[in-house]
């Protein structure tokens, strides 16, 4: 029973995302309409494809357990790549708007990287708890793919701080990025 309810949440989830894609498929940049619409998109494959294997596995239905949980793992990495992509544009873009504003503060005009990071930091935590999130992510459908060999404990500890982050997330939603 908690396996088909879990199988229909995953469902569920899967809709969620292909609506998301379909809200951010009209985002006027083309890096975030493609970053975050193709993430959604990943992310829906990777539900319907983590649910097929658990059928598969309790028996309901017939798959290549194997090929299944690659597939999973394959979109599951496309999702976290994408994400990284559209971390890394955002702060991109907040450091050139922090370098704008302190150039026409003409008193604080030097400004040093670390300072202007700094100020982007305290402006949007968001990014980075969603940069770091995904960067640690990233190794675990790496290691399952095996395109990367990382100790279990390396791989726990990436999981560890990939789950803490999300949590942190849904306890302050403040630092959740959002799908603009």
């Amino acid at each position: 029973s908690s396996g088909i309810n879990a199988e229909y949440g995953g469902l569920g989830k899967s809709v969620d995302h292909i609506r998301s894609a379909s809200v951010s498929i009209y985002i006027d940049d083309p890096i975030l309409r493609y970053s975050i619409t193709l993430s959604r998109i990943s992310q829906a494959f990777q539900l319907l494809f983590d649910n097929a294997y658990l059928l598969s596995s309790l028996g309901l239905i017939r798959f290549q357990s194997d090929k299944v949980q690659a597939f999973t793992n394959k979109f599951w990495l496309y999702a976290d790549l994408l994400n990284l992509i559209r971390a890394c544009y955002e702060i991109q873009r907040e450091v050139q708007h922090q370098r704008e504003r302190q150039r026409s503060n003409l008193k604080n005009y030097e400004h040093s990287n670390y300072e202007t990071c700094r100020a982007v930091v305290r402006r949007r935590p968001d990014l980075f708890v969603d940069l770091i999130k995904n960067l640690a992510d990233v190794w675990l459908p790496l290691n399952a793919l095996q395109i990367t060999q990382h100790s279990p404990g390396l791989v726990g500890l990436c999981g560890t701080i990939s789950s803490l982050l999300g949590a942190l997330t849904v306890w302050d939603r403040s630092l959740k990025l959002g799908t603009l």
